[in-house]
């Protein structure tokens, strides 16, 4: 195992710099900034008291990190949502217009920038919270430099969410419509709010674990990804296709050891001996439930409609090979019958030959019926 000085040397090597979430920050805002503060002002001037509400309730439960870490402001978060979901509409209504784009460069290139971003996160948060002194599960949410390291970790976690949906984008350019399903939208907007609410209470602490194993998860689905997308046929393509539905499981199994955590924090630790919120780890514990239900139900589908779709290519193969095999012994029958036809007027011909030949020897005698005979069989030939 290594030890908490290696542990610190090597997390501070990979720390993520402050200055990535300043300059991050400033481009975003730059960007979106001016629609984010007129969605907001529009709250605050139509929705007065829920927009108080909301305002007090940020200040009285924030953690002292979340002033320096930027996007967390909750109307800018409901922005970003609702434009999420107004995006998935537009395309979805303006497909006959836009057409359909193939999207393969930019899948390649979204698929290894999350597949190498997953990687850096799930390693970074393992070696950050091994150099904080954090256990596996019960760790508290502290204001020391080991804790910003980690919490600046998360943010990237939960920052990385919003680049997730271009996923999406790129199954609506595909016209892949059938992959857009409720489960990937309630996943992809609901792990973005609920991220946003760690980051604002416990930007650390037990987050870490969901984090990490979320981030490790990634860095297999994302390979994956960008593997079938280079070899889109093949021997490697054929080798991928046998560990589609691993990526399914190993999500779930994701869910399964969340669930483990949370029950483990909320039943076997004393109250009052629990290190994190207990709101948390219950909201946790129930979206993992969620998400068990619906990529469970996912599987099943999926797995039923593979078979379906194995049975159906089975049964055309079958009644194709039967057709041609009708066709054939057609054509065989067809055959037999026309030799057959010919093989008859052969014997007819010959009959009517040795008649022939009988005539000849009883009018012209032996001698010169032999004579005859000879001449009528070389006819025949």
């Amino acid at each position: 195992m290594v030890s908490l000085e290696q542990a610190e040397q090597i997390a501070a090597a990979i720390e993520v710099p402050d200055w990535v979430l300043t300059k991050s920050a400033a481009l975003v805002y730059s960007c979106f900034g001016s629609a984010a503060n007129a969605f907001e002002s529009s709250i605050k001037i139509n929705f007065p008291a829920q927009h108080a509400f909301v305002e007090a309730w940020m200040r009285a439960r924030s953690h002292p990190f979340a002033e320096r870490l930027p996007y967390l402001n909750p109307w800018h978060v409901i922005a970003s949502i609702l434009a999420y979901l107004s995006l998935i509409v537009t395309l979805r209504l303006l497909h006959r217009v836009l057409g359909k784009f193939s999207c393969r460069t930019l899948g390649l290139v979204h698929n290894l920038g999350l597949h190498l971003l997953s990687l850096y996160m799930s390693l970074g948060l393992m070696i950050s919270a091994r150099a904080a002194g954090y256990s596996l599960w019960n760790n508290a949410v502290g204001t020391s430099p080991a804790e910003w390291r980690i919490a600046k970790l998360i943010w990237l976690f939960y920052v990385s969410k919003v680049v997730e949906w271009v996923d999406t984008v790129i199954m609506l350019l595909k016209q892949n419509y059938h992959q857009v399903t409720f489960l990937h939208v309630y996943h992809h907007t609901t792990v973005f709010v609920l991220w946003w609410l760690a980051l604002l209470v416990a930007p650390g602490g037990e987050s870490y674990y969901s984090a990490m194993v979320n981030s490790g998860v990634h860095v297999f689905m994302y390979g994956y990804y960008f593997l079938t997308l280079l070899f889109p046929s093949g021997i490697v393509r054929d080798v991928l296709s046998k560990f589609k539905f691993a990526i399914t499981k190993g999500q779930m199994w994701q869910f399964v050891f969340n669930c483990l955590q949370s029950a483990y924090d909320l039943v076997w630790v004393p109250r009052e001996e629990l290190k994190y919120s207990a709101e948390l780890l219950q909201i946790l514990f129930w979206y993992m439930i969620s998400l068990l239900a619906l990529f469970g139900n996912f599987l099943v589908k999926n797995k039923k409609f593979s078979h379906r779709r194995c049975v159906d290519a089975a049964t055309a193969s079958g009644a194709k090979e039967d057709t041609a095999a009708r066709s054939h012994g057609d054509r065989t029958h067809r055959t037999r019958v026309k030799a057959g036809m010919t093989n008859m007027q052969l014997e007819r011909l010959k009959n009517e030959k040795s008649t022939e030949m009988k005539l000849l020897m009883r009018k012209n005698g032996n001698g010169n019926g032999q004579k005859a005979s000879l001449q009528a069989m070389a006819g025949s030939r």
